[in-house]
């Protein structure tokens, strides 16, 4: 593991905007953590959308090589610490070092980005006013948009979720502490979705503000029409789909009991998943044999990296 960064010299006058509107005179508060994996050179206008709204930023690196032109921008900017974990070593992993340093440091709140997620201007602020009033409030999550705007908009202002998705969300790492790390044994995959309903279990809050919205890239998602309907593909390479397949089974064997409804609804969403790369997407047999590979390994209880 790599690690650099450079110190704040003017740390007494970069209080981020969040902190001056809702009061807060001194002290550490929202830290973040941007997961990396052989990202495109877009990745330093993304972290430019957010940074100036956090007051330290941990850039985790699971690419198989530094990206060396990171370097430079890391270098010129004081917030950012690098750390190269030499290997992917999955986003839960990554997740943790980023609560572990945020923690070590003493901030109260962990804004967890992915690599393709660009940020509003006032997501920090409009999210740690939500989080603040209230200390069961684990996660608040933005709304998630993508090219083709599938995300569906509550007339509420804020709703109460079982599951959001990691990237945009401020997570209170007084919440992390009691209810432990992510599970690193999932590597990639569900990682998000059991965390949340591990938050839930914990009688922890899980809110979205539908009134903010986070440009998000969803990887390869696609649209094709079929009988006058309209379908979305994921085109996961794959491996994703031996994770999606493992990490689910493994997933309903510990919260069916408690959750039924919403492993149903996750087991529905992925059943359609198949149903479409079988209709739709390409590599249809080697994605098959991934799936097939994914229900044995869980059968035989294996976790962690497989490829």
């Amino acid at each position: 593991m790599i690690t650099f960064g450079l110190e704040n010299s003017n740390q007494e006058n970069s209080k981020t905007r969040a902190e001056f509107d809702i009061g807060y005179q001194k002290g550490k508060i929202v830290a973040g953590v941007v997961v990396i994996y052989n990202p495109s050179h877009s990745v330093i206008e993304n972290i430019n959308s957010y940074i100036t709204q956090i007051e330290r930023l941990y850039i985790v690196d699971n690419s198989d090589n530094p990206n060396e032109f990171l370097f430079e921008f890391i270098n010129s900017n004081s917030k950012c610490d690098y750390i190269f974990n030499d290997g992917n070593l999955g986003v839960a992993a990554a997740l943790n070092i980023g609560a572990k340093k945020a923690i070590d440091s003493g901030y109260s709140y962990l804004l967890t980005m992915d690599q393709d997620s660009k940020a509003p201007a006032d997501l920090v602020e409009y999210l740690l006013k939500i989080a603040k009033d209230d200390d069961q409030i684990g996660i608040v999550s933005p709304l998630h948009s993508n090219k083709f705007d599938t995300h569906i908009k509550s007339r509420e202002h804020i709703t109460e979720e079982m599951i959001v998705m990691t990237s945009g969300n401020l997570l209170s790492l007084n919440a992390y502490k009691q209810i432990g790390a992510f599970r690193d044994d999932f590597f990639i995959d569900y990682v998000d979705i059991e965390y949340c309903i591990r938050m839930n279990y914990k009688n922890f809050k899980v809110l979205m503000a539908n009134e903010i919205i986070l440009e998000h890239d969803e990887g390869n998602l696609s649209r094709r029409k079929f009988l006058s309907k309209t379908f979305y593909l994921s085109n996961n390479v794959p491996s994703r789909l031996y994770y999606k397949t493992r990490n689910l089974f493994y997933l309903r064997d510990m919260y069916r009991k408690n959750y039924p409804q919403q492993l149903k609804t996750e087991y529905d969403a992925y059943l359609r998943n198949v149903v479409k790369i079988f209709l739709f997407e390409k590599q249809k047999l080697l994605k098959f044999r991934m799936i097939l590979l994914g229900f044995w390994d869980y059968l035989l209880g294996r976790k962690g990296r497989k490829f």
